[in-house]
């Protein structure tokens, strides 16, 4: 049995595009598949080794008879199957088996930024190394935003995977929207709301600005440990914060060029809003780049508490 979806196959096999019909080659006979590592929203993931390299991969399971999941994993495929983009997680191919789809993918062993935060007993991230890891977050935006043509429309803590080895990845692009060059703008309303942009909020159109309204915020959320909203209790509530109060921002502590930064992000008005190229020559990221800051040893230090 076969999973065909616009030129892709995803068979018992391994997956093949209809026009050329290369094979990816991930066979499941060449995965010995491993522990058991969490669940996403689109279904569980474990690791597996890949036997002929060695190579250590996470192993997506999703249900394709579920409608929306099917789509989500099509948007998944879409965003990294050829993809050269290192910050974004590597596709290795995916194969169909007794009504699921297995998915591997590169395997990112400090998890997601989410995960680290969690360990520490003051949840916050210092602000050399958020600079760090926020130029590799615009630059697998920019790969999205400008190569690809996609909005993410999920960025926050737990899709924005780390290794010990200090590289910084986007991950589930499963709602990820591919947009026109010059038109075209997505008015369907999915995503983690806290994150969502004020005008996604209210439902109305958005676009490549949407994410980085979401960086803006979960980066607010990782230097001060909390929300920078109240928590709502309904929907309508969310909405009256996020449109009535103003715009989130960092106290004085914090270096006045990451609190600039900041601002360029979470204006509510989207035009105003910085791009990703803007963001990457921002003073405060520009200020870190050839800054001596052991990312990789924050990391293990973080997993090792």
């Amino acid at each position: 049995m076969k999973f065909v979806k616009e030129g892709l196959e995803v068979g018992k096999e391994g997956m093949s595009r209809s026009v050329g019909g290369v094979i990816v080659n991930i066979h499941p006979s060449q995965l010995k598949q491993g522990k058991f590592m969490g669940k996403g929203s689109a279904g569980i993931v474990q690791e597996a080794l890949h036997e002929p390299t060695g190579i250590l991969m996470a192993l997506k399971s999703i249900n394709v008879y579920d409608k929306e999941k099917r789509k989500q994993l099509m948007n998944d495929i879409k965003a990294l199957d050829h993809s050269d983009c290192p910050f974004l997680v590597k596709f290795y191919g995916a194969y169909f088996d007794e009504g699921q789809v297995k998915v591997a993918l590169e395997l990112m062993d400090a998890g997601s930024l989410g995960d680290l935060v969690k360990r520490l007993h003051k949840p916050v991230i210092p602000e050399p190394l958020l600079s760090k890891i926020t130029q590799q977050i615009l630059q697998g935006l920019m790969y999205l935003h400008k190569a690809k043509h996609q909005v993410h429309r999920d960025i926050k803590p737990e899709n924005v995977l780390a290794n010990t080895s200090g590289a910084v990845k986007l991950s589930d692009f499963g709602i990820s929207k591919e947009l026109g060059v010059t038109i075209g703008l997505c008015n369907t309303f999915v995503g983690t709301m806290i994150y969502m942009s004020p005008e996604r909020i209210q439902g109305k159109k958005y676009s490549f600005y949407s994410d980085v309204w979401s960086l803006g915020v979960m980066l607010i959320e990782l230097a001060l440990g909390k929300y920078p909203y109240p928590r709502a209790e309904t929907y309508i509530e969310m909405i009256e914060n996020i449109m009535t109060m103003p715009e989130p921002n960092l106290p004085s502590s914090f270096s006045e060029d990451f609190r600039d930064f900041i601002s360029r992000c979470v204006k509510k008005n989207p035009e105003e809003r910085w791009t990703t190229v803007q963001l990457s020559a921002h003073p405060w990221v520009l200020k870190y780049s050839q800054h001596e800051v052991n990312l990789p040893e924050w990391i293990k230090s973080c997993l090792n508490t």
